[in-house]
């Protein structure tokens, strides 16, 4: 007998007859067809275990073993649990601190959980964000998806193929923790409106964020119903740059006040006005989202809501390892809401005509 060859078996662990080559070749479809179901109930055999019956799982595991598949492909499985030991937590951009703050908080609570915490930068990318997961999603026990820039129906189908949670992006089928940023937007408004401000800008982030959609739908329920006027103002990137760069834009719109999707615009935006003259917050008032590190240190210290990103990240993790022992009831769909809290700085007075009269 060969002496490569013991019982039918290669020495290298594969199926006599079967080269490492042959093995990489095989596929889902080719699992489904040997296994007679669904490419997608063999996705869910391997990714999500306990939503398919224990004889076609099984009847899957064997089919992948004769085939090779599970060999190559397929992390071990053992009482359920895929065994990676390691999941994926995907933000939009790592220069923006806040998601600098998401990773670090969502690695704490991973390793506490005996888990490693894989990053992925989308760059604000969904092209570069379906690629990079597609390039993980075997390899980890389940995913994390911090502001997604993908739409909603890539996001459920991956979802069929790998358990995932989102951040900030509520989902129909999939669970999701999100900074619930009406509270503290509402009471920033509320400041703006005290102070005697009527004439409002928004200097929105991403078109494909679904909280930019959001704080603009607030800003604009909220004028409607106590009369100031709001006006949205695009930026080329929800960057420092994005902000210095809509400042012409802010300047025509004859505003009072500012909005800014997040610190970066807003700190940004500061540093253009002050680069022409116009006083910050004498000409203007501006608020910021997120409360980064930075926005205490700026002069005039910036006013922001803060967003428990922390809280927000941690919790994530922790709901997605959980779900991961076990099959998720219906409620587990509805979405987690973390609040937010409006902190005042140096950034708003009440603006220059209120004080003239």
């Amino acid at each position: 007998m060969n002496e490569d060859v013991q019982n039918g078996v290669n020495v290298s662990g594969e199926p006599a007859g079967t080269s490492a080559e042959q093995t990489t070749r095989v596929t889902i479809t080719d699992v489904a067809k040997e296994a007679g179901v669904s490419p997608s109930t063999v996705s869910r055999a391997f990714a999500r275990p306990g939503r398919v019956n224990a004889q076609t799982a099984q009847r899957i595991r064997e089919a992948a073993d004769r085939l090779g598949y599970r060999s190559t492909a397929v992390p071990v499985v053992s009482d359920g649990l895929r065994m990676t030991g390691q999941i994926a937590f995907v933000v939009s951009d790592l220069g923006n601190p806040i998601f600098a703050n998401y990773v670090k908080s969502a690695q704490h609570e991973a390793l506490k959980r005996g888990y490693s915490l894989l990053v992925i930068d989308s760059e604000e990318s969904d092209v570069v964000e379906r690629r990079a997961v597609e390039f993980v999603r075997d390899h980890v026990d389940g995913i994390v998806l911090g502001s997604s820039r993908r739409s909603d129906a890539a996001i459920r189908k991956l979802a069929e193929t790998v358990p995932v949670i989102t951040i900030n992006r509520p989902i129909r089928g999939v669970r999701s923790v999100i900074s619930d940023v009406r509270g503290g937007l509402g009471s920033a408004v509320g400041r703006l409106l005290d102070l005697g401000h009527r004439r409002i800008a928004y200097v929105s982030g991403p078109e494909q964020s679904w909280q930019n959609g959001v704080r603009w739908q607030t800003l604009l329920t909220m004028s409607r119903a106590q009369g100031f006027t709001v006006r949205r103002i695009p930026s080329e990137s929800p960057t420092y740059a994005g902000g210095f760069r809509a400042v012409q834009d802010v300047l025509s719109s004859s505003c009072t006040a500012v909005v800014a999707y997040n610190d970066l615009i807003a700190i940004g935006l500061t540093a253009a006005l002050t680069a022409r003259g116009v006083r910050v917050p004498d000409r203007i008032s501006i608020v910021g989202i997120d409360d980064i590190p930075t926005s205490s240190l700026i002069a005039p210290k910036l006013s922001t809501v803060r967003l428990n990103g922390t809280k927000v990240a941690a919790r994530a993790v922790g709901e997605l390892i959980d779900g991961l022992r076990r099959v998720p009831a219906a409620g587990d769909y509805k979405p987690i809401f973390v609040d937010s809290v409006f902190i005042s700085r140096e950034s708003v007075v009440p603006p220059a005509e209120a004080v003239g009269a």
